[in-house]
């Protein structure tokens, strides 16, 4: 996992082992409606590796195959076949094949302007837990559709379903097939008290099961998990509103300020108050 230098310099490097097929947003008109401007496939080998320190675009980065690495908070960490990779704009994140190995992954970039729930700017990367295959074969449709002789009508269509699936892997419940209408619920209702009691409840099964599940759907304990629901509501609000952030702890189930914007910073990486200052520059 040494392949990237230590420093994280900016690398864009698809190496001399990579095949790729590229589908880019003046090919497809559909893309200007969804602010998607580009997706693609790679078949990736050695020298595959990437470092964005300040991207001007959300990224899903989904794994169908082989396996490489990502880094999420601070640590590098595997990202095999039945994970994807979720970068925000103005957001560190880096990635690499695994040396020796393939990596076959598909991915969808969106414009900045494109608000896409839980990447908001300066959010850290993450994993989610999820089946690619779909998108994957979405992706391929797309690239060989874009290739060809061209039917606006078959375009538009690929892509519409390529942006729909994306849109699925963020949706709440994303990556948690078990614990999806847990997460749903939770969604519908960020400002009420949960615990572990009520989480158990809702899902129809035992603390320690739901606790079980969510380590392996989404790789944080239950009550972690929906620390960073809340975050990502806060995070919207923060970037949309002039609320106050009493106000924006309170819309996210906590009484006190302060302990909200210690959660908001451990989760996003920077207060809330500084959060919205850098939303409000780049916006400007």
């Amino acid at each position: 996992m040494d392949r990237i230098p230590k420093n994280l310099r900016e690398i864009h490097s698809l190496g001399p082992a990579t095949r790729e097929w590229v589908v880019r947003e003046r090919q497809v008109p559909a893309f200007e409606r969804t602010q998607t401007f580009v997706a693609g496939y790679s078949d990736a080998g050695r020298g595959y590796a990437f470092v964005r320190h300040q991207p001007a675009f959300s990224q899903i980065l989904a794994c169908v195959g082989g396996e490489g690495v990502a880094l999420v908070d601070g640590r590098w960490q595997r990202l095999p076949a039945g994970y994807a990779y979720l970068t925000a704009p103005r957001a560190l994140c880096a990635y690499h094949v695994r040396p020796g190995r393939r990596w076959q992954v598909a991915w969808v970039l969106y414009h900045e302007s494109r608000r896409l729930p839980g990447l908001e700017a300066g959010t850290p990367p993450r994993l989610l837990r999820t089946d690619a295959a779909g998108l994957h074969l979405a992706v391929q449709g797309l690239c060989h559709e874009a290739a060809g002789e061209t039917a606006p009508a078959a375009l538009e269509l690929w892509a519409a379903l390529v942006h729909r699936l994306a849109m699925q892997m963020l949706s709440p419940d994303a990556g948690s097939p078990t614990l999806g209408p847990l997460w749903s619920a939770a969604h519908r209702d960020l400002g009420g008290a949960w615990d572990l009691k009520r989480m158990a409840g809702v899902a129809g099964m035992s603390q320690e099961s739901v606790r079980r599940r969510c380590l392996e759907e989404v790789g944080r304990p239950p009550l972690s998990h929906l620390t960073r629901l809340r975050m990502n509501l806060a995070a919207d609000i923060l970037r949309h509103t002039d609320e106050k952030i009493a106000a924006v702890a309170a819309r996210v189930g906590y009484g006190d300020a302060f302990a909200f914007s210690t959660a908001f910073k451990r989760e996003m990486g920077i207060p809330p108050k500084r959060f919205r200052v850098s939303h409000r520059a780049l916006a400007g």
